[in-house]
């Protein structure tokens, strides 16, 4: 089952660091590294994929990709754009045999990196919203039945409203 919902757990900080250092250790170009998405906003479940939110130079997401790639992830194309590269790898799991981690390659200057940020600091920052996400998260959960546009699509008013909300930052 791909849609599920799991409640948050208190070793996500601490798997995303350990990625994080492992990536870390091989990479030779200048970057930013961030835990974004559910997991990376203390209490708020969901799927429990860690996903993690990589900027670099524009023109050296190709290298990255490959050095990436070399550590295990895997080039997703078809969830790829021209501005992100989407990777994704399943690692040893303390709490579940397996977990699965996403990468999304950007660079600073994509307004997908400032949304990735700007939505995970504001969940951070708004307890009350994180909690009201999280019900939208489960009840999407229970009425899609699986269905991933109609996952997404419930969860898109909320998500709209708050990338409004940051939008006004960055302006």
């Amino acid at each position: 089952m791909k849609y599920i919902y799991k409640p948050y757990s208190k070793i996500f900080p601490e798997l995303f660091q350990k990625e994080k250092d492992r990536i870390l250790a091989e990479m030779s170009i200048d970057y930013y590294i961030e835990h974004v998405g559910s997991t990376a906003v203390p209490g708020l479940g969901g799927k429990g994929i860690i996903d993690i939110a990589i900027a670099v130079n524009q023109h050296d997401m190709e290298a990255v990709s490959k050095q990436l790639q070399m550590l295990g992830y895997e080039y997703r194309e078809a969830f790829s754009t021209p501005q992100r590269l989407y990777l994704m790898i399943f690692l040893p799991d303390p709490e579940e045999e397996k977990r699965r981690y996403h990468i999304h390659l950007t660079y600073p200057e994509n307004s997908e990196w400032k949304e990735f940020i700007g939505f995970r600091d504001y969940l951070r920052s708004h307890p009350s919203e994180a909690a009201r996400y999280a019900e939208i998260k489960k009840q999407a959960v229970l009425e899609a039945n699986q269905d991933g546009e109609l996952y997404r699509k419930m969860k898109a008013p909320m998500f709209k409203k708050i990338q409004s909300l940051i939008s006004k930052d960055f302006d």
